[in-house]
């Protein structure tokens, strides 16, 4: 029975809980403080022996008769308190022992009701404290570049800029240094639409971010497809269909330049989009373009070429009519007028003038005016014939 106790108490302290084994280590504690106490107060009891037995041996110098019979009074009366303590003391002892064995065995019993956790505590705690762990890290090193003058360095490039100054482009950009490089990346698209609105001149712009602190900003411009003339100065006409309000100086005007005569700013821009579908052997061909409104076309305009020809065309035509010029081109020897108001036809310069001045002075005869329509008519008939043949060449 005492081997199998003993196995039992070995089991018990292998698979003991924490709170248990410091239930253990408690009581152990306090059976060494009261072996200690006990050995304290055995310790007095021999020095108060000690003191006993030196007083004795002076009393026996002294009265020997009377020290005999004070002695032996002394240990009468000294024998039985020593014993009782001693009895009381293995009383307590006993007590004390038998309370410990008793918690022993319910420990035991509670152990062998308990059984042992599956996963460790020290693990799960680890695994729930990892997320916060990681968290206030990250918080914290976030807080501590914000508060470095790492966070506001950066450097902005601007490329693909010709005509508008890099000085201009930082100060439309509106890009603080104090600014955070963060911000400044999350906001670059709102930074690129202040940049296409603050020139007439930028078409597109495209930032982008290269680790680590550079910013590069590519400006595309829009290209000049002629200059207006007003009032003896030079404006020039961007591809986007808009003329800026800075003046070209007159030795800085190319040689070969395009110039638009009229200023109606919708009328320039519808001018410039219809020209889009031109070919570039035509547009480059181009002078003067003046607007001619005649009593049917508002919009008519007349073209005058490099070589001295001239185009009659409206402007909402120009994109459907105009490019036929380069068909027709070759056929003309002498510098002729091709009209391509109604139809498409082209006669020489000054003949069309004669008899439209005739025809104005004879205005009320109304014979006159009937050969005017069937001139017309024959002219628009002409025209029908000629287009196939201008289609064929191009």
């Amino acid at each position: 029975m005492k081997k199998s106790k003993e196995d039992k108490q070995k089991d018990a302290q292998l698979s003991l809980s924490e709170w248990q084994v410091r239930n253990k280590e408690y009581l152990e504690k306090k059976a060494q403080e009261k072996a200690k106490k006990q050995a304290e107060l055995e310790q007095k009891q021999a020095e108060l022996e000690k003191k006993k037995e030196e007083m004795k041996a002076k009393l026996e110098n002294q009265e020997p008769s009377n020290e005999e019979h004070t002695v032996s009074e002394e240990t009468d009366t000294d024998s039985p308190t020593s014993e009782e303590e001693t009895e009381v003391q293995d009383s307590e002892t006993e007590g004390e022992e038998q309370e410990e064995v008793q918690e022993q065995e319910e420990q035991e019993e509670e152990v062998d009701q308990l059984e042992p956790p599956k996963v460790p505590i020290e693990r799960i705690h680890w695994y729930r404290a990892l997320p916060v762990l990681v968290t206030s890290s990250l918080i914290f090193l976030a807080s501590l570049y914000f508060l470095t003058p790492l966070a506001t360095m950066k450097t902005i490039e601007f490329t693909g800029n010709k005509v508008v100054s890099q000085e201009e482009l930082k100060r439309s950009s509106k890009i603080d240094q104090r600014d955070y490089t963060v911000t400044v990346y999350k906001n670059r698209h709102h930074y690129e639409q202040n940049l296409k609105a603050s020139s007439p001149w930028i078409e597109n712009v495209d930032m982008t971010y290269q680790f680590p602190l550079t910013f590069k900003i590519d400006v595309q411009e829009y290209g000049i497809l002629g200059y207006l003339q007003k009032d003896s100065k030079y404006y020039p006409i961007l591809t986007s269909g808009e003329y800026v309000k800075n003046e070209v100086a007159a030795d800085a005007l190319p040689e070969e330049r395009m110039d638009v005569t009229f200023s109606d700013a919708g009328l320039i821009k519808e001018f410039v989009q219809q020209l889009k579908n031109v070919p570039d052997s035509v547009k480059k061909s181009i002078r003067k373009v003046d607007l001619t409104p005649s009593k049917v076309t508002e919009d008519l305009v007349t073209i005058t070429m490099f070589d001295e020809h001239q185009i009659l065309v409206p402007i909402s035509h120009i994109a459907k009519k105009l490019p036929y010029y380069e068909g027709i081109h070759p056929q003309l020897e002498v510098p002729s007028v091709v009209d391509m108001e109604a139809g498409i036809f082209s006669y020489a310069q000054g003949t069309e003038n004669e008899v439209i001045h005739e025809a104005s002075n004879d205005v009320q005869d109304t014979e006159s005016s009937t050969q005017h329509a069937e001139q017309s008519t024959e002219h628009s008939a002409q025209s029908q014939a000629e287009k196939p043949e201008i289609s064929e060449n191009n």
